[in-house]
């Protein structure tokens, strides 16, 4: 991941927590995190996982589109430049998603990127509601949902209800890239 972007999180995480008047203490423990964990990452130490940032985004009831949103964007777009792309990408996988403020739609559509070994979580997760699905367009992504782990190729897609426990990790040699949608935006 770029840099520039892990800077981003650690500044956008911690503005965040003073504008709810949170405590690194107390959102580590509304995210079930440690207080070292939100430290580590308001400090760019670290560069939190996928699964990590939606956990503590979930606490403060915020999705990852609006985390990342710079509420630029005009209400009468319909085409999008790579310029309009928005990275909501972390912990080494690049998200890349049409339109930068989602605010009030009910589809995200991304363009994914994982390079060998990486993974949106350690561990399965859960997210609120809605569903999500997608099409692997090069390399093959490991995908777990609900205990239940498939390899998908090129060609090969997956719907599935978020709040089942899922996971995707890119145990391949090569970049996977996989056209998703999800509903809400996460």
């Amino acid at each position: 991941m770029d840099e520039q972007i892990a800077q981003d999180v650690g500044a956008k995480l911690k503005a965040l927590r003073k504008r709810y008047g949170m405590s690194q203490r107390q959102l580590a423990e509304k995210a079930g995190l440690t207080h070292g964990t939100v430290s580590f990452i308001e400090r760019n130490k670290i560069s939190p996982s996928i699964g990590t940032l939606r956990q503590i985004l979930d606490s403060i009831s915020m999705t990852l589109s609006d985390f990342f949103s710079d509420n630029q964007e005009g209400e009468n777009d319909f085409f999008y430049s790579t310029e309009d792309l928005l990275e909501v990408g972390s912990g080494g996988v690049s998200l890349l998603q049409i339109g930068k403020n989602l605010n009030g739609l009910p589809l995200q559509i991304l363009l994914e990127r994982y390079p060998p070994g990486a993974e949106t979580a350690s561990t399965p997760y859960r997210c609120r509601s809605g569903e999500e699905g997608g099409f692997v367009i090069e390399g093959e992504i490991e995908l777990t949902v609900n205990g239940s782990t498939r390899i998908l190729k090129p060609n090969e897609g997956y719907l599935f209800p978020v709040h089942l426990e899922h996971r995707m990790r890119n145990i391949g040699e090569v970049d996977c890239v996989i056209v998703s949608a999800c509903t809400p935006p996460a």
